[in-house]
């Protein structure tokens, strides 16, 4: 229903078709700047239309669940499609929202919708198929959109971002990547991109916002390795370990991809007692995994777990926020420094306060395909 009744695109394909597209899109991406100091530039410059924006408004409750949608869709847009939205553009905060719907509509294994997909036909508004469905088809006419502008103004000897770089390929060597295929691929990269980081983002300040001393431990680290007048780059990342320790610790106890993404057996196989049969769907629970007894007090937000004695970072085998094997996440790099630049830069230049009178945000998830936080607000405090 999502890929026009196909297996097409990153997320849901598999096989032949899997490996042929995750090859070119990084290939693409990396052509334009993905992984690179140029990359840097364009996170870097999103953070700092995120502090100029909060610096407008600071001192008032900012409810922070959507804060970093726009600035998210920006960092992947820019290589995508060659442009960049301002954080107030209200076509680009309803695509957002719908995006956000949609990953609250059903779970990772589909839901009743899933199970029991006749009801399609008799209660189709109940189990949100009408709904996801009509989320769907706006967000795929803003795809068409933006791939036929592209047609329409398209140089072959000097292509300008990824959609591009897909049309020529199609027009001179008669591609098999179809429109279709175009669209669910830039919708894999906007939905996967866009909710993961901002869930995980937004987790990250609800734990700080709690944890006073953690603030201020993070916030004496960026004073003494950057300062307060320099700005954060991604060279600060070898020397800060305890923000590293921090965004490791947000990633374990929000894991927001629970499940992580439908894997396939290939062949019949035995885990102890059960045997997998061949063309079972497999969900690895990432969220229990993170949150189980061998953490200890795995409740707890405590980024000193992922540091040893001597203040060195800890790498564990039990920690796979990401995934593992060959669907190891596309993003996972863009990911972490977009995490990295984010939280520096935000806690370099404010103090993070819960609003007066309002209670301490409930680190609770709401359940989806994804796992997000309950509603709550930060006042932004410039320190200086």
């Amino acid at each position: 229903m999502r890929s026009f009744g196909k297996k097409i695109g990153l997320v849901f394909s598999d096989g032949r078709v899997w490996n042929r597209t995750r090859r070119t899109v990084l290939k693409y991406l990396k052509n334009f700047g993905y992984g690179s100091r140029a990359m840097e530039s364009i996170i870097s410059e999103e953070c700092k239309a995120l502090i100029n924006l909060r610096l407008q408004d600071a001192g008032t409750t900012i409810i922070v669940n959507r804060m970093f949608d726009v600035s998210i869709v920006n960092i992947l847009w820019k290589l995508v499609a060659g442009k960049r939205y301002n954080l107030k553009d209200k076509q680009l905060l309803s695509l957002c929202n719908l995006i956000t719907q949609s990953f609250k509509v059903a779970d990772m294994s589909g839901g009743i919708l899933n199970f029991l997909p006749f009801l399609r036909f008799i209660m189709p508004n109940l189990i949100g198929y009408t709904e996801l469905k009509n989320i769907h088809n706006t967000l795929y006419d803003f795809l068409k959109n933006t791939i036929e502008e592209h047609k329409a103004t398209i140089d072959v000897h000097k292509p300008r971002d990824v959609i591009d770089v897909f049309l020529i390929e199609s027009m001179e060597h008669n591609s098999p990547t179809s429109d279709e295929e175009l669209q669910v691929i830039c919708l894999d990269l906007l939905e996967a991109g866009v909710e993961t980081v901002n869930n995980t983002a937004v987790f990250m300040l609800l734990h700080i916002v709690r944890n006073d001393s953690i603030q201020r431990k993070l916030q004496q680290e960026i004073d003494a390795e950057i300062g307060r007048s320099r700005l954060p780059t991604l060279s600060h990342r070898s020397s800060m370990v305890y923000t590293e320790a921090v965004i490791l610790e947000s990633l374990r106890i929000s894991s927001v991809a629970a499940v992580g993404i439908p894997h396939m057996a290939l062949e019949d196989a035995r885990i102890g007692k059960y045997v997998i049969p061949k063309g079972t769907f497999i969900l690895l629970a990432i969220h229990d995994l993170h949150n189980g007894p061998y953490w200890k007090d795995p409740e707890v937000f405590r980024p000193d777990r992922f540091l040893t004695k001597e203040g060195n970072l800890i790498q564990n085998d039990f920690f796979m926020p990401f995934g593992s094997g060959k669907r190891r996440c596309i993003g996972e790099g863009l990911a972490r420094s977009e995490l990295f630049l984010f939280l520096v830069h935000i806690l370099q230049r404010f103090n993070l306060k819960i609003p007066g009178g309002d209670p301490m945000p409930c680190p609770e998830p709401i359940d989806g395909v994804t796992l997000s936080a309950k509603e709550f607000g930060i006042v932004f405090e410039p320190r200086f």
